[in-house]
């Protein structure tokens, strides 16, 4: 009987005890054209919803190349806006020199900034790499 009396006030607690919310998993793929070279992309990527904080990946299909995509989705009047970082991480660096003259440290990938807008169907916006800009229109896949 003792155990029956608890059972209400357990019910209680536990409906008192913090939730985990999902995060949304976005995809989106398409093409973008890279000083006139088509290149093949997908951007994945979670929306924590208390934060607005969006992580994950930007991928260059066509290279095999990955980057980490770290930003921020907000709500907007015509759709989200999503501001992103993309980085390289730690990639390889050029070093060299030629009779005393040369370059050190280069990396050989550029990291760049995502800014765009995200509809139902479609994340359309620029991304902005060594100062040059390219328009970037992806399909979301379900």
């Amino acid at each position: 009987m003792k155990a029956l009396s608890l059972l209400p006030v357990l019910a209680l607690l536990s409906a008192c005890a913090p939730t985990a919310q999902t995060q949304p998993t976005y995809t989106y793929e398409g093409e973008a054209r890279f000083l006139l070279l088509p290149q093949k992309l997908r951007v994945t990527y979670t929306v924590n919803p208390g934060t607005h904080e969006a992580r994950g990946e930007y991928r260059n299909l066509s290279s095999g190349d990955t980057f980490t995509l770290t930003g921020t989705q907000l709500p907007g009047p015509d759709g989200e806006t999503l501001t992103a970082k993309i980085d390289p991480g730690d990639t390889p660096r050029l070093n060299a020199s030629l009779l005393g003259f040369g370059i050190s440290n280069v990396p050989l990938k550029a990291s760049g900034t995502l800014s765009a807008t995200i509809t139902a169907t479609r994340l359309s916006g620029t991304l902005r790499v060594n100062g040059l800009s390219y328009l970037v229109t992806l399909t979301r896949v379900r």
